[in-house]
């Protein structure tokens, strides 16, 4: 008598229920914004205004601004929440086959909050066209791992006819669910679905930064485009004009 079992790999849905909001990181822009008080200080005083920005300043001026906190500083710049489901499958035969003793089924549910980021210390370049800045802005970098919803998982089970406990299989499916999440998180996919609210992000950053050096008015600069370090070139609808 011959017995043979089929573990299936396990599946992944996320559910259609998704929520991004892009968020410039709390310490990054107190930090900031600590920096340009301390320009302002030391610039009361000084009846020729604010420094005024080129091409060959605006770059050194703005990474010169950017906090030295530590060497990991990151800025956050948003974050999506979504439900995933997983699921797994294990199947018995006895007799080649012949025999089928039942499918058993294991399935997880939970909600998962993605976070991602960009490392401050990593490149920026900042070009002026009139009255736009054009940013080229870091490689967005998902923050590793994703954060689990564990009071909200949902389990469910199903032991095949002529099964055991499919206890084992549940356990050995929430042992996958993080490296699964974490690699998910890094999709190109899943990194489009979040870029915008990246880019809106990046630019409510450098605005705060130019309304506090006194560039952020009319007459000065009153539109932003930001462009991602794995972009070609600037998305047609990179503009954001943020001025209140």
């Amino acid at each position: 008598m011959h017995e043979s079992a089929l573990l299936a790999d396990a599946q992944h849905f996320t559910s259609p229920g998704l929520w991004i909001t892009g968020t410039a990181a709390i310490t990054a822009i107190a930090a900031l914004a600590c920096a340009a008080k301390r320009h302002a200080s030391l610039k009361q005083g000084n009846s020729q205004g604010p420094k005024k920005f080129t091409d060959e300043n605006i770059t050194a001026s703005f990474v010169a601004a950017i906090p030295s906190i530590t060497r990991e500083l990151n800025l956050e710049v948003a974050t999506a929440t979504q439900t995933e489901t997983f699921t797994q499958t294990s199947r018995r035969t006895l007799l080649w086959g012949w025999l089928d003793l039942g499918s058993s089924v294991v399935q997880v549910r939970v909600p998962v909050t993605y976070r991602y980021h960009i490392p401050l210390r990593e490149p920026w370049e900042l070009r002026i066209k009139e009255q736009t800045v054009i940013v080229r802005a870091p490689l967005l970098h998902p923050s590793l791992p994703p954060a689990i919803h564990t009071d909200q998982i949902e389990r469910m089970t199903v032991r095949g006819w002529c099964r055991g406990s499919p206890r084992a299989l549940l356990q050995r499916l929430e042992r996958q669910i993080t490296p699964m999440l974490s690699e998910y998180a890094a999709n190109p996919r899943q990194l489009d679905q979040v870029r915008e609210a990246c880019r809106l992000s990046v630019a409510e950053f450098v605005r705060l930064w130019l309304e506090r050096e006194g560039q952020w008015q009319p007459g000065g600069f009153t539109t932003i485009q930001v462009q991602f370090a794995d972009e070609a070139a600037l998305p047609p609808d990179a503009d954001q004009n943020l001025l209140r």
